[in-house]
């Protein structure tokens, strides 16, 4: 006669899978959280909409200016950049959406360093 003591034999392969699942879900609920929490510090710090840094129509590519060249209120800003061998003129506009031009204190285009 044959006696098995209980817990002898090896755990079977379904039972190794429930232990990973168990394992996977307690450490969810502490990685979610801190996953979420990571998610929501990282976005406060995505918004835009303070900065004032004009935006250009590059080839249908709504292009961000590293600086803001435009200062004054009575003419609509625009830029051209002293390394463009087409000499492009680019109209500046306030928002990523190019809706609404930025306004500047003179008529011709200011000039930036570097290509386009």
């Amino acid at each position: 006669m044959r006696v098995m003591i209980r817990g002898s034999r090896k755990p079977s392969n379904s039972s190794r899978h429930n232990l990973l699942i168990l394992f996977i879900m307690k450490k969810s609920k502490i990685m979610i959280p801190v996953m979420t929490l990571g998610l929501a510090v990282g976005l406060a710090f995505a918004n835009t909409a303070n900065q004032s840094n004009g935006w250009i129509d590059l080839d249908g590519t709504p292009t961000q200016l590293s600086n803001d060249p435009c200062t004054g209120t009575s003419q609509n800003c625009s830029v051209r950049f002293e390394d463009d061998p087409e000499q492009r003129t680019f109209e500046v506009y306030k928002d990523m959406s190019l809706t609404t031009r930025k306004e500047s204190g003179v008529d011709i285009p200011y000039l930036i360093p570097g290509t386009p």
